[in-house]
């Protein structure tokens, strides 16, 4: 199974670190995918969580994003933006629970 996570406000939480592990420790091929314009600050917490580099993507809008997502096809993906949210539909899970 390919889960994404955002990473601003999702997977930079510590409730998102944990989730992403539970489902590395699972098996399930984990990816980051962002709205970022560079994957440089990202690439510490995919090395310390065990993602390989090749699965970090820096899009440069929502847009590409989804984009992005739908092309890997991402079975679940966290994010903290309503619009991604709605856009993916059954494939998007808000990110938001992650800031309780």
């Amino acid at each position: 199974m390919k889960i994404s996570f955002d990473y601003d406000g999702t997977l930079s939480t510590a409730k998102g670190t944990e989730m992403a592990k539970e489902f590395i420790a699972k098996g399930k091929e984990v990816y980051i995918i962002s709205a970022r314009h560079l994957k440089v600050g990202m690439i510490n917490k995919a090395q310390s969580l065990g993602i390989p580099v090749s699965r970090v993507y820096a899009t440069g809008s929502n847009k590409a994003k989804i984009e992005k997502i739908q092309s890997l096809g991402i079975e679940e993906h966290y994010d903290n933006n309503k619009d991604v949210i709605d856009i993916l539909n059954q494939l998007g899970i808000n990110g938001k629970l992650f800031n309780n």
